[in-house]
């Protein structure tokens, strides 16, 4: 317990010690503060308004960035034209028109669009 005495000493000591360096310095300090008071135009009103309360800044705006995993559609022009104007790009699974022609003894190539073909009107990948 003699311990917790001694140290309670020091802290009043220590204590009496700040207080007595607050009066010292006071005046030096309050002498510099009126300096920068004065270089700076600042007043006492403005020392006594409560500071503007800082607003929290905004989150910096993300990229965007598509979904992972998907990729954009991009259509593909027509590769094959069926007599009654259907057509398919040739990607992805044969449309019916295509496999039932096909069982009927025709090819793939007697529907495929040639560059003198593709002014032909069309339309859309369907089945």
């Amino acid at each position: 317990m003699n311990e917790l005495v001694k140290l309670r000493q020091q802290i009043a000591e220590m204590e009496k010690q700040a207080t007595e360096l607050q009066k010292k310095n006071r005046p030096a300090v309050l002498a510099e503060l009126r300096e920068q008071m004065t270089a700076y135009g600042i007043t006492a009103e403005e020392l006594s308004r409560p500071a503007p309360k800082a607003r929290p800044k905004a989150p910096p705006a993300k990229p965007v960035n598509p979904v992972k995993g998907k990729k954009p559609v991009v259509s593909s022009p027509a590769k094959y034209r069926g007599p009654q104007g259907q057509s398919w790009t040739g990607k992805g699974t044969a449309p019916r028109w295509l496999n039932d022609l096909v069982a009927e003894g025709k090819t793939r190539e007697d529907f495929l669009i040639r560059n003198d073909d593709a002014a032909a009107p069309g339309g859309t990948a369907a089945e």
